[in-house]
């Protein structure tokens, strides 16, 4: 490309790039090549793969047809939810957590719980936190990525790194602990279901009553709705410290953009930093 000192260019590029991060964050990065593909040959057939859903239902109704009862709207719901009990399984999960004292009991019993549908979708592993074990600032990341998946750890990958550079520049990387949002990877990476964060919040939850953190600062939507429960953007959200009560406690909560958005956007690294410095300022560590 030849370099221009038009600002209009300027934005065109950065129009773009944000495109193709968008293709990239839904796994469609093969929907542009620098060369036509053959799609019906074998060796050129997506790599990706995509989650099982069930589609989108609505009433039919026929002129001489008997009548039918409606079907109502399912929408793209994973059909691993098709018959969960919900008020059972949520039920369930709080039992489990209700006596846990260490967070390798907590494990045992996250790893117990059948009745967590995104377990069941091809997961191949819990992935558990890192880092320090009685923690002064708990990093939650987004959904486990292909790499957290395989290997078990949260925070796998150049994502990790990233953070840990910053943690380092930022003196706390010896008194954080990095954890998911959730501790299985749904299938392909697809966004939560109210039904996964309500079955995810009593594990999260009390993660972060045995973490015992003195702050905690959220890397990207997820995290926020799966801690906070906030139906709020992360780009309004960020940058505005909130509070999380755990045990009559109130936490200082920072959000900021996930690591392995910043590696796409690297304009937003700047916003990260600053992140991170407010919720290390805030609970003086």
């Amino acid at each position: 490309m030849v370099p221009t000192d038009d600002p209009a260019s300027g934005d065109a590029i950065r129009e773009l790039e944000s495109y193709l991060a968008f293709l990239a964050d839904h796994d469609l990065e093969e929907v542009y090549e620098t060369e036509p593909l053959n799609r019906t040959l074998a060796e050129n057939k997506p790599h990706f793969p995509r989650a099982v859903a069930a589609g989108s239902q609505i009433p039919v109704t026929g002129v001489a047809a008997m009548p039918q009862p409606a079907v109502p709207v399912n929408g793209l719901r994973p059909q691993s939810l098709a018959n969960l009990d919900l008020g059972a399984a949520v039920h369930e999960a709080k039992s489990r957590v209700a006596h846990v004292r260490t967070l390798n009991d907590l494990y045992t019993e996250i790893d117990a719980f059948q009745a967590m549908p995104m377990r069941h979708e091809g997961a191949k592993s819990l992935v558990r936190f890192r880092g320090a074990e009685a923690p002064k600032l708990l990093v939650v990341g987004e959904i486990p990525d292909a790499e957290e998946d395989v290997s078990g750890v949260a925070f796998a990958g150049r994502p990790g790194a990233l953070i840990d550079k910053a943690l380092k520049a930022a003196g706390v990387l010896d008194v954080t602990m990095l954890a998911p949002c959730v501790f299985w990877r749904p299938a392909g990476g697809r966004p939560l279901t109210s039904e996964d964060t309500s079955l995810n919040a009593p594990f999260l939850h009390a993660f972060i009553r045995l973490a015992a953190p003195q702050a905690i600062l959220l890397l990207g939507a997820s995290a926020v709705t799966s801690v906070l429960n906030l139906d709020q953007s992360l780009s309004k959200l960020r940058g505005r410290p909130v509070s999380y009560t755990e045990g009559g406690n109130a936490l200082p909560v920072v959000a900021s953009y996930s690591p392995a958005f910043v590696l796409r956007q690297p304009a937003c690294k700047a916003h990260l930093w600053r992140d991170l410095l407010q919720v290390v300022e805030l609970a003086k560590l």
